[in-house]
């Protein structure tokens, strides 16, 4: 809780800085209510689409279950960015995304040998668990004067998503042999979650109106990726799952201007 009071007056820090100085004052220092007009090429919004190859992971917080691995994912969709300021130095950006994560852990489970008619107890199984988000960001961007059609910038703020998928994949060991299975999983993780991302990187002018970027986000859910309270429980010890979601990305941008 206190990171993400933290990470607020961080946005909220920005959002003031940013909007002090697109403020636009008349004659007697009183400031204006129109909108500062953006003197450089392009219109005060500008949209793109993004690319981002994701390695994901999964913090457990459930007694018995240990992180197991990573697994590879992506976020794709259409950027939205407002420009806050007249030199083009900050933004307010969003869009709409979906979003391929995920992660692996182990514990001890009860399988059930439908052919025998019987459960095996006390398990050790690794799962991997996946899932596709609907992705709608809300973030600060924060950008550099050109530097030979160069553009360092960073990022910082939330991404709001809605479960649209899940599945997991079980693998254990019956003697000398492995047995995996998949099964949908929809009905046991929550419909919503809520991240932060952070990230660096930099923008180069292709041409006055397209600009080509690459990000690298570090993204840290903090709600719970099951739904709980009986929803999503181990079969073995009967406790409720808990765990949330990391990830690292290299976002891919193009913004048209």
């Amino acid at each position: 809780m206190k990171k993400i009071i933290l990470l607020s007056v961080i946005m909220v820090a920005f959002v003031w800085g940013a909007c002090a100085q697109g403020a636009d004052y008349d004659k007697s220092g009183r400031m204006s209510s129109t909108f500062i007009k953006d003197p450089g090429v392009g219109s005060r919004v500008n949209f793109g689409v993004t690319f981002a190859p994701t390695i994901s992971w999964m913090y457990p917080h459930t007694e018995g279950y240990e992180k197991n691995g990573a697994i590879m994912g992506m976020r794709y969709g259409i950027n939205l960015n407002i420009n806050l300021t007249q030199g083009k130095n900050y933004y307010f950006s969003t869009g709409v995304f979906a979003e391929h994560t995920g992660g692996k852990m182990k514990f001890l489970d009860i399988i059930p040998i439908w052919s025998l008619g019987i459960s095996a107890d006390s398990t050790p199984t690794q799962r991997t668990y996946r899932s596709i988000y609907l992705t709608v960001p809300t973030m600060i961007t924060m950008k550099t004067n050109s530097i030979d059609n160069f553009y360092i910038c960073g990022n910082a703020g939330l991404l709001h998503s809605f479960n649209l998928y899940a599945s997991n994949t079980d693998s254990y060991m019956f003697g000398t042999e492995l047995w995996s299975r998949e099964k949908l999983a929809s009905d046991e993780v929550a419909l919503f979650k809520e991240s932060f991302i952070l990230g660096v990187g930099f923008e180069y002018s292709v041409t006055p109106a397209m600009r080509a970027g690459v990000m690298i986000n570090y993204v840290q859910s903090f709600s719970n990726y099951f739904k709980g309270k009986g929803k999503a429980q181990n079969s073995f010890s009967k406790l409720d799952q808990r765990a949330n979601i990391g990830s690292v990305e290299i976002a891919l941008n193009i913004n048209f201007f």
